[in-house]
């Protein structure tokens, strides 16, 4: 199975960073605006058990997609899973790690491409591609918004 991994340092405590991605409404902030992202259903906070529905449009194709948190550890990581939306598998982590300059947010996807005629046209390597993209804006925003104490 694909994985995806990304890390960025920045220089805020740990429970800043973990309350900011604990919060559905902050991924429309960080979010690249081509992904058409909205919320359609999310609580205020996440915790273990919580769904997240989202409606995005990628590849000219409108999705839903639903998630549900898997595993929680507060300050520490939480995993989402898909439980519908184009992809056969899609198991997102947020980990977060004290160091002395800050936080350090590690995010990994393990995933398997849609199957299907989507399938056929998006290879793990081109999800890979689109993923560097989306966390190249995430990390820039997440700097603007969380890089400085």
């Amino acid at each position: 199975m694909p994985r995806f991994e990304t890390a960025q340092t920045l220089a805020r405590k740990i429970e800043e960073v973990f309350d900011f991605f604990r919060r559905p409404a902050n991924i429309l902030r960080i979010s690249p605006s081509d992904l058409h992202l909205q919320i359609l259903e999310a609580p205020e906070l996440l915790e273990l058990g919580s769904r997240i529905v989202l409606q995005a449009r990628r590849w000219g194709i409108a999705q839903k997609l639903a998630s549900k948190v898997t595993a929680f550890e507060v300050n520490a990581r939480f995993v989402d899973e898909l439980q519908e939306g184009p992809f056969r598998k899609w198991v997102q982590t947020h980990r977060f790690e004290t160091l002395p300059e800050g936080t350090r947010l590690t995010y990994q996807v393990d995933f398997e491409p849609p199957g299907g005629i989507l399938g056929m046209m998006l290879k793990a390597s081109a999800i890979e591609k689109d993923l560097q993209a989306v966390c190249a804006f995430r990390a820039q925003k997440l700097q603007e918004l969380l890089g400085v104490s």
